[in-house]
């Protein structure tokens, strides 16, 4: 391989690896963060969802099965998330067990719920890894524009907090963020930073 062949294939590289997920070769958080942005620069009528979605118990799945079964499972989750998917819609693998999903354009809240609905029945059927067969449910938490924010990192947190809110509920399920939510968020951030308050201070 010549120079400029290594080269170009480098750039390559460097490009997929800063869009793109290595392991399941959805696109990385920046990606949809960009779309998200280039969404709430168009006109207010352009509604969207953002659904942030969390495997269940993942650390124990990888202290049982073994890492490399662990990234198999989220590849396998990845193709069931990408399932019915539009063009206009963009699933992204955020950090380890995370991911986030675009859904836009949208019409209403029940039409978001009912697609939710049907992609944690299509998580709970058993995947087959390795010759083990594994269960791993998936914890929801979804964000509407322009109800619950603005700006994609206030979609992307209330999100966040409402997928918290299934977590410390019982998992396996799906909220819509609310305000109530938030209020808990930052009653239960200011318990903890008294407590790292009351740590530091002994």
């Amino acid at each position: 391989m010549c120079s400029s062949d290594l080269q170009k294939a480098l750039e390559d590289q460097l490009f997929r690896s800063a869009y793109y997920d290595e392991l399941t070769e959805l696109p990385s958080r920046r990606v949809i963060e960009h779309r998200a942005n280039s969404l709430l620069q168009r006109d207010e009528t352009n509604r969207f969802a953002l659904a942030f979605l969390d495997i269940d118990n993942f650390k124990h799945i990888n202290d049982y099965y073994g890492h490399g079964a662990g990234d198999a499972l989220l590849v396998e989750v990845s193709k069931r998330l990408g399932l019915d998917l539009r063009d206009s819609d963009m699933l992204s693998r955020i950090s380890g067990d995370e991911f986030l999903l675009l859904l836009n354009p949208i019409q209403s809240e029940q039409e978001v719920a009912e697609y939710i609905h049907f992609t944690l029945q299509r998580l709970k059927a058993p995947f087959f890894i390795d010759g083990s067969e594994i269960f791993a449910s998936t914890s929801i938490g979804v964000s509407l524009y322009p109800q619950h924010g603005r700006s994609y990192e206030v979609l992307r947190q209330n999100a966040d907090i409402a997928m918290y809110r299934v977590k410390s509920e019982g998992k396996g399920a799906a909220a819509f963020f609310d305000a109530s939510m938030e209020r808990e968020a930052l009653a239960r951030m200011k318990v903890e930073q008294s407590l790292r308050q009351a740590i530091l201070e002994k």
